[in-house]
């Protein structure tokens, strides 16, 4: 309103200093100064002096002088480098002199490494970082540019991985010196001084001093090939809109202008363009970005809110509108206005937030501000690879497991315990994928042996195979995978050898066998041993750091063997060379779209039947046992539904019905099983050398069934309680968003249904298992389960609360599967001022009659490693003594620490230590520990 009442004084602002603009950029300005060395005050001859983000610069003379004269831009960074010296800048605002004079003090750099050494540092964690840090910095990973783009100084490059206080993940980047970049797409020797970059699962930013220096050709062809690329990429970039916004040049008609309306919408967003104007959108003329010239001589364009641009001149296929083949944009000022100088630059970036085609714009197409355009390009220049755009969308979602084992090689009987660490590509994306994994054993001959199903937990799924006591010795081996590798081809499992040997053999100990790795992680080991009357009673500390300073972070699994009867092999495959996975060219999968879902625990499919001409898609009802966990879903039009989420062991009757709209079953149901796939190919084989048991040796096998020691059911805790939702209220942490206090009491008349839609991405709900349709989300009231029914849906009854009743609100969408299946489709927490509007119901006892009833099978049940500790009587000569799949650390924190009783046979132990640092470094040790 201001802006409008102020429209004529802010129009003759524009008249004057247009007229004030045109008169300073006729005439030549002169930039000039000295640089020195600020400690002995010495000219530094050569320094490098340029206006940042341009192609306008020069160098100092052996006096230390320099000058830079021509059009330059009224406001400006001026920045010196010189090598061996930090880096200056100062912002300048010409304001029409002709001549300015900057000079510089450097201060030298101390105790730089060099090349060599910086060179030496790096890593494969470090290289998967660079890779990572290209993806955000030089251009997308569909972008053809991306492969004629080259960090040529890439060692420079350090990274860190961390969590904010909230918990959100982040990843940085810094450079102790200038990054050289040859951009060979556009032509530019590009000089960049990185002062900040950090991504997160919700963005990026960066930010630097940007020197731009043209290549030199003498060929004709390169050089127009260049100007060609150069104007296409300027034509459709937001400069160029901005330009012909604040100048009223005629490509402003190259674009469609809309406001964004935001939700409630008169009808749930669709793809289709035409039923979106008037519902999301409406159409607005230039005229609405009210534009005014300010006294410095920049502008400040005043938004009307959230704007959509559609780009009409150039092509561009995307799945925002179904029949729309222009690049699309949005843009938004938080401030409500944001200001651009006369280049169509913005002083403050952060004043106006991007999004869209626009966004898309990284080193690889950044052209220097000075940039003046010959042309508008080609029309035949493409800015996306297919083949690059389907493994930048799929490859950042591919998952794998390593698997970590307690022991190398077994015997018939014995327990196969094991870590299952899984392994992102992106990390951001971690707690979006798979919570399920299947595990089979399979013997050479490719049968099926066994198979299990285990919880993927904080991205670790800890388990046990119980080998049959009647194997025969022989290669085996362990298949892991989730049902959603499964999209990226079989080639993507893990497949782990699993030797079985005879009873009577055991394994020719060899030197060479021992795994070794180098790496930054050290071990302070402390053991003490105390001898009693039957056993040796051990206490062992263990104290990781990362290299000689930094406390350790980060997770691991311990195993102890008595060494004299086993020890760990190299042959088995470490973290570390798993995670060369991670370095591997990207990949996608092997369909249009994904065929097999990802799985937040356990899932349950079938098909719906009912009479002719009878529709079949209709809502699934599916209960867990007396209403533990509780899901609607909807079949399709073949009558088929999936759904998944259920988080139980073992077995469990699960009831299913088409209800009506009197609650009443229907139809029949046939549920199915989740398909496990045939084992093809590949085999993985670890031969070992044996030699008979001697009759005078013993031997103690581990946990095999018939000595009396180790039945699995014995371990299996008891069930507690399982807690309601009344009771566990906050138990499941913050959601994904959070809508506290200060949002609702400055919107009190708001309906909760508006209020949820005005904070999620297209005023949707939803879990993220990439385009399934998942239902309603699961609402909690006051710590009350809302259960829809076809008369109430979740948004009718949000409907009826208004913002000014509530305290807050917690939207679960990532973290959504905590839930169970009631959160298949994300889930909101809603706690009022009053308490409970929600009438307290009466204890809901299911009653499974008429629901048709299938007994399945949950996720296999892993009892806790039984650890021996006894001073009354003499313990059993086990091989695998010890054995912690996960150890957390997550701070500074005292040592690990372990006790228990050996058998007094053992002499000498072997201790193995494998894991990951929280920046992602993996680390194998194995400690030999002699028994005093």
């Amino acid at each position: 309103m201001f802006i409008k009442a102020e429209t004529r004084v802010l129009r003759s602002i524009f008249l004057i200093c247009l007229l004030l603009s045109i008169c300073i950029i006729g005439q030549t300005q002169t930039i000039s100064g000295k640089v020195i060395d600020e400690k002995s005050g010495e000219a530094l001859p050569f320094a490098n002096v340029f206006i940042s983000n341009t192609t306008l610069g020069s160098t100092t003379d052996k006096n230390g002088n320099y000058r830079i004269s021509g059009k330059l831009p009224q406001n400006l960074e001026l920045v010196v480098s010189f090598m061996g010296y930090y880096t200056k800048y100062r912002s300048i605002a010409l304001s029409g002199r002709n001549n300015v004079t900057v000079n510089f003090e450097l201060l030298p750099k101390e105790n730089q490494l060099d090349e060599v050494q910086l060179k030496v540092k790096r890593d494969k964690k470090w290289e998967r970082d660079l890779k990572r840090f290209e993806r955000v910095f030089i251009a997308l990973g569909d972008d053809p540019f991306i492969k004629e783009n080259t960090i040529t100084n890439p060692w420079l490059l350090d990274f860190d991985h961390g969590k904010f206080e909230g918990g959100t993940k982040y990843f940085s980047a810094s450079a102790l010196e200038p990054l050289k970049i040859e951009n060979s797409s556009l032509g530019y020797s590009i000089e960049y001084h990185l002062q900040e970059f950090i991504e997160t699962r919700y963005g990026f930013f960066y930010k630097g001093l940007v020197n731009f220096n043209e290549m030199e050709t003498d060929q004709e062809e390169q050089i127009s090939d260049w100007e060609d690329k150069r104007n296409y990429t300027f034509h459709g970039s937001l400069r160029h809109f901005l330009l012909a916004l604040l100048h009223r040049k005629p490509q402003i008609s190259n674009y469609k202008l809309f406001k964004v309306i935001p939700p409630p919408h008169v009808h749930e967003r669709t793809n289709v363009f035409h039923e979106e104007l008037g519902n999301s959108i409406k159409p607005i003329t230039q005229d609405s970005l009210y534009v005014c010239t300010l006294p410095s001589g920049a502008y400040m364009v005043a938004l009307p809110g959230k704007i959509e641009i559609h780009n009409k001149k150039k092509f561009w296929i995307n799945n925002y509108y179904t029949k729309i083949f222009n690049p699309i944009s949005w843009l938004e000022a938080p401030l409500g206005y944001f200001v651009v100088d006369e280049n169509g630059i913005l002083p403050d970036p952060s004043q106006l937030v991007i999004s869209g085609n626009m966004a898309r714009q990284r080193m690889a197409r950044y052209l220097p501000h000075d940039f003046e355009p010959t042309g508008e390009g080609p029309s035949g220049l493409f800015e996306i690879d297919s083949v690059l755009l389907n493994i930048n969308k799929w490859n950042s979602l591919r998952e794998k497991p390593h698997i970590t084992l307690n022991k190398s090689y077994y015997y018939p009987g014995e327990a196969v315990w094991f870590n299952a660490r899984m392994m992102y590509q992106n990390t951001f994306f971690a707690d979006t994928l798979s919570r399920t994994l299947y595990v089979d054993l399979y013997d050479r001959f490719s049968n099926k042996i066994l198979e299990e199903t285990f919880l993927i937990n904080n991205g670790n799924a800890s388990g046990l195979l119980k080998l049959p006591e009647d194997l025969k010795g022989d290669e085996y081996a362990i298949r892991a995978y989730t049902q959603w590798m499964r999209n990226y081809g079989e080639e993507e499992f893990t497949y782990t050898p699993i030797p079985v040997i005879d009873k009577n053999l055991r394994v020719i100990k060899k030197a060479d066998n021992l795994l070794f790795e180098e790496d930054d992680i050290e071990v302070g080991l402390s053991a003490e041993f105390k001898r009693d009357e039957w056993n040796n009673q051990a206490n062992f500390e263990i104290r990781l750091t990362e290299g000689s300073e930094k406390a350790f972070i980060g997770e691991f699994s311990l195993s102890i063997l008595d060494a004299d009867k086993s020890q760990f092999l190299e042959t088995h495959t470490s973290l570390s060379q798993s995670m060369d996975w991670l370095n591997k060219e990207g990949k996608t999968i092997e369909y249009n779209e994904p065929v097999f879902p990802i799985e937040y625990g356990i899932s349950v499919q079938g098909y719906f039947s009912d009479k002719k001409k009878k529709p079949l898609a209709v809502p699934i009802t599916i209960v867990l046992g007396e209403l533990e966990d509780y899901g609607i879903l909807k079949s399709d039009n073949t009558g088929y539904f999936w759904g998944t989420g259920l988080n139980f062991q073992g077995e469990k009757d699960i009831a299913i019905a088409a209800l009506n709209t009197k609650r009443k079953p229907y139809g029949s149901i046939n549920k199915t099983q989740v398909e496990r796939p045939y084992l093809s190919g590949y085999f993985p084989r670890l031969i070992l050398e044996t030699e008979e048991i001697r009759e005078s040796d013993n031997q103690d096998f581990d946990f095999f069934l018939g000595d009396g020691y180790f039945e699995l059911e014995e371990f299996v805790l008891e069930e507690k309680r399982k807690e309601t939702m009344e009771d566990n209220n906050y138990g499941y942490g913050k959601g994904d968003r959070s809508i506290g206090p200060e949002f609702l009491e400055s919107r009190p008349e708001l309906s909760l249904d508006a209020v949820i839609s005005m904070h999620m991405p297209g005023g949707g709900m939803g879990n993220y298992n990439w385009g399934l349709n998942a239902g309603e989300p699961l609402l909690i009231i006051d710590g009350a389960r809302f259960f829809p029914s076809p008369d109430e849906s979740v948004f009718a009854k949000l409907s009826t609360f208004t913002a000014a009743e509530v305290e807050n609100i917690e939207v679960y969408t990532f973290s959504a599967p905590v839930f169970g299946m009631a959160g298949f489709a994300g889930a909101i927490v809603v706690r009022t001022k009053r308490g409970s509007k929600m009438k307290n119901e009466e204890e809901r006892i299911f009653n499974a009659e008429n629901f048709q009833v299938f007994n399945s099978r949950g996720f296999t049940p892993v009892p806790n490693f039984p650890i021996q500790s006894d001073t009354e009587k003499a313990v059993k000569a086990f091989t695998s003594l010890y054995w912690n799949p996960n150890i957390k650390v997550e701070s500074d924190q005292e040592p690990f620490s372990v006790s228990l009783s050996l058998p007094s046979s053992v002499k000498n132990l072997q201790i193995r230590i494998e894991g990951i640092t929280e920046d992602g470094n993996p680390f194998t040790k194995v400690l030999s520990v002699k028994v005093d």
